[in-house]
C-alpha cells in the first residue's frame, strides 16, 4: 500500500508543502475523499485521505482540531488543504495538535484543483500494480541486454542490487555463493553474509522453494530466497535482503524477471561446464583404454583434472541398478534418462565436496567413476570410502537404487586402468549374485573360483587326463596314494613332514610318491608337473561337490 510520502512525487502534490505532522508521512493511503462539509467525518474510513479547501472550519479552529482528532482515531491518512483559499496560515493550535499526533497536513497550491489532484492520486493508487509490471518488464529488458552482451553473473547481481536498492546474493543448489552485489564486500556485511549462508544451509529444502527468514544479527529485517531454475535437479537461489519492503516501483515481479535472465546465464555456464566435462571424460576413456602412451602426458593431463602423482589411487564405480519395470520404461525416454544421470552426477559431486575427499569424478558409458586419492591406504581409508558410499545411498533421491564397486589401491596413475576394471568386475560380481543397492569391494579370485567358471566337461577332461587311473580311486591303495599326493604337495614336497601328518613311516611316503610318479608319468618336484597335479586335485573337489549337490 502507498504512503503519504509516495504521493509527493505526483503532479500537483510535488509542489505541495507539508505544514504539520511530518512524522505521519508513513501513513498508508487507500482512497481519496473531497469534501468541504462539516460532517465529513461520517464519510471517511481507515487509510482515507481528505482533500478540502477548509471552508467549513475557516472561522472555527476548535472544530478544525476536533476533525483532526477524529480522523486520527479512524486512522485516516492525512489532510490536503488549500490553505491560502480561506486561511492565511495554518492555525497554531491545529499545527501543534497535528505534530503531536503525527497527522500530516499538506498545503496544496491554489493553481491545482482538488478534482485534478484527486484524479492523479486515484490513478496512482489504482495503477500501481500496472506500474510495477512495467518496471518489471523494464528490469527484464535491461537484464536481457546484459545477457546478450555477455555480462558476468557478478555484474548481473550488482545491477539487481542497484535496481532493488537492496543487497543481493546468488547461491548454488548447495547454498554456496556464486556471486554478490557490492554491498557484501563491505566489512560490516561479512558477518551478515556468514549468517545468511548458515541459515540457508540449515533450511536448504525450504530455501530452494523460496522462503523468508531472519538472521541473528538482523532481527528487524528479513532475508528472502527466490528459486532460480537451471538444468540441475535442484534450483540455485537468489537471496534478497529485506525484500518485503522494496522501494516503489520495485516488486517481486522485478525479482522474478531478473531471476529468469540469471537462470539463462547459469544454464549457459552449465553448458560450458558440460563441454569441459566431456573433455575430462574423453581423457579418462583414453587413460582406461591405454591410448596415452607417454608417461609425461598422463601426469600432465591427470594433474589438470586434480589427480596427483605419488598417491594411492582407488577407483569407485557407481551405477544405477537397471532392474525393475520402471527403469525399463524409463529407458524409452532418453531425456529422462539424461536427467536421471545428471541428478546422480550432481549428488555424487555434492557428497565428494561434503566429505572433503580428494576425488575426481568421471563418467564412462553407464558408469560413474570416481578416482579417490590417499597418501596411505589402510583400514581407515577403507572406512572413509564405506562411509562416503553409505551417505550417497542414503541421501539419493529417486525411484532407483545405486550400487558401487570398489577396487584395490594402485600406487601409480598409470595403473588406474587396472583399478577401473577391478571396480567394474566388483560391480558385475554383485549383479551376478542378483543383488542391488550394494557395495562390493574387489577381491582377487582364487584358483578354485576361476576353475568354477569353466565348463564342467572341460574340467572333467583335464582331471581325468592328469590323474589317469587315480582320477576315480576304487581300491584302498589308490585312495591312499591320492591322499599322500595331496599332503605331500601341501607340505612343499617334504617327506618327513608328510610322514608326520599321515602318521606313517618316511620310507612309506617315499614309496607311495615314487609309485604315483610312475603311474602318472611325471615328477612331483617338477614345477610344471606339480602345478598340473595341484589343479587336478582342486578340480576333483569341485566335481565331488557337484555330485553331492545333485544327490541332495
Amino acid at each position: 500500500m502507498k504512503t503519504m510520502n509516495d504521493l509527493l512525487i505526483l503532479e500537483g502534490m510535488k509542489e505541495s508543502v507539508v505544514l504539520a505532522g511530518h512524522r505521519g508521512l508513513t501513513r498508508n493511503v487507500k482512497s481519496v475523499n473531497i469534501s468541504d462539509t462539516p460532517d465529513v467525518i461520517h464519510f471517511l474510513a481507515k487509510n482515507h485521505l481528505l482533500l478540502t479547501t477548509g471552508y467549513a472550519f475557516k472561522d472555527d479552529t476548535e472544530k478544525f482540531c476536533e476533525l483532526i482528532k477524529q480522523m486520527h482515531e479512524l486512522d485516516c491518512s492525512g489532510l490536503v488543504i488549500k490553505i491560502n483559499r480561506f486561511f492565511k496560515q495554518l492555525p497554531a493550535e491545529v499545527k501543534l495538535l497535528a505534530d503531536d499526533l503525527a497527522f500530516p497536513i499538506i498545503d496544496l497550491p491554489t493553481k491545482h484543483t482538488l478534482g485534478e489532484v484527486s484524479r492523479h492520486i486515484l490513478n496512482y493508487l489504482n495503477d500501481h500494480e500496472a506500474e510495477q509490471l512495467y518496471y518489471a518488464l523494464h528490469v527484464q529488458k535491461e537484464f536481457s541486454n546484459m545477457l546478450i552482451k555477455g555480462y558476468s553473473l557478478s555484474a548481473l547481481l550488482e545491477q539487481l542490487g542497484h535496481f532493488l536498492a537492496r543487497p543481493a546474493l546468488l547461491l548454488n543448489h548447495r547454498g554456496e555463493k556464486i556471486a554478490q552485489s557490492h554491498d557484501f564486500s563491505k566489512e560490516t556485511m561479512k558477518e551478515i553474509e556468514r549468517e545468511i549462508l548458515q541459515e540457508v544451509r540449515e533450511n536448504l529444502p525450504a530455501a530452494r522453494e523460496g522462503a523468508t527468514f531472519t538472521v541473528p544479527s538482523q532481527v528487524q529485517q528479513s532475508v528472502s530466497t527466490f528459486p532460480v531454475q537451471t538444468k540441475r535437479q535442484y534450483p540455485s537461489m537468489l537471496v534478497i535482503f529485506d525484500s518485503l519492503t522494496l522501494p516503489y516501483p520495485s516488486s517481486q515481479m522485478a525479482i522474478e524477471q531478473a531471476g529468469n535472465v540469471i537462470s539463462f546465464t547459469l544454464i549457459k555456464e552449465q553448458a560450458i561446464e558440460e563441454n569441459s566435462r566431456l573433455l575430462k571424460n574423453n581423457f579418462f576413456a583414453d587413460l582406461i583404454e591405454m591410448k596415452i602412451h607417454s608417461d609425461e602426458e598422463i601426469f600432465s593431463r591427470a594433474n589438470y583434472y586434480g589427480l596427483q602423482k605419488d598417491m594411492e589411487n582407488v577407483c569407485v564405480i557407481c551405477t544405477i541398478d537397471a532392474q525393475g519395470e520402471k527403469y525399463e520404461t524409463l529407458q524409452l525416454y532418453e531425456k529422462k534418462v539424461g536427467e536421471l544421470h545428471n541428478s546422480v552426477y550432481d549428488q555424487l559431486e555434492d557428497e565428494i565436496i561434503h566429505g572433503n575427499l580428494e576425488a575426481t569424478l568421471f563418467t564412462k558409458g553407464k558408469y560413474f567413476a570416481m578416482i579417490l586419492q590417499f597418501a596411505d591406504y589402510s583400514d581407515e581409508e577403507i572406512n572413509t570410502i564405506t562411509e562416503f558410499i553409505d551417505n550417497v545411498q542414503s541421501n539419493f533421491n529417486g525411484d532407483f537404487s545405486l550400487s558401487f564397486g570398489v577396487s584395490h589401491s594402485v600406487p601409480s596413475l598409470k595403473e588406474i586402468p587396472t583399478a577401473y576394471y577391478e571396480a567394474v568386475e566388483a560391480i558385475l560380481s554383485g549383479y551376478d549374485q542378483n543383488m542391488k543397492g550394494f557395495t562390493q569391494f574387489y577381491k582377487t579370485r582364487d584358483l578354485e573360483e576361476l576353475l568354477n567358471t569353466l565348463p564342467r566337461k572341460d574340467l572333467k577332461a583335464l582331471y581325468e587326463n592328469t590323474l589317469k587311473s587315480l582320477a576315480y580311486p576304487k581300491t584302498k591303495e589308490d585312495q591312499e596314494l591320492v591322499k599322500t599326493i595331496q599332503v605331500y604337495l601341501d607340505t612343499q614336497c617334504e617327506f618327513s613332514e608328510t610322514s608326520r601328518k599321515l602318521f606313517i613311516h618316511r620310507n612309506t611316503v617315499k614309496y607311495r610318491i615314487e609309485k604315483t610318479e610312475e603311474l602318472l608319468n611325471c615328477s612331483l618336484r617338477d614345477p610344471a608337473d606339480s602345478l598340473r597335479i595341484r589343479v587336478a586335485l582342486i578340480i576333483g573337489s569341485i566335481l565331488k561337490a557337484d555330485e553331492e549337490a545333485l544327490e541332495n
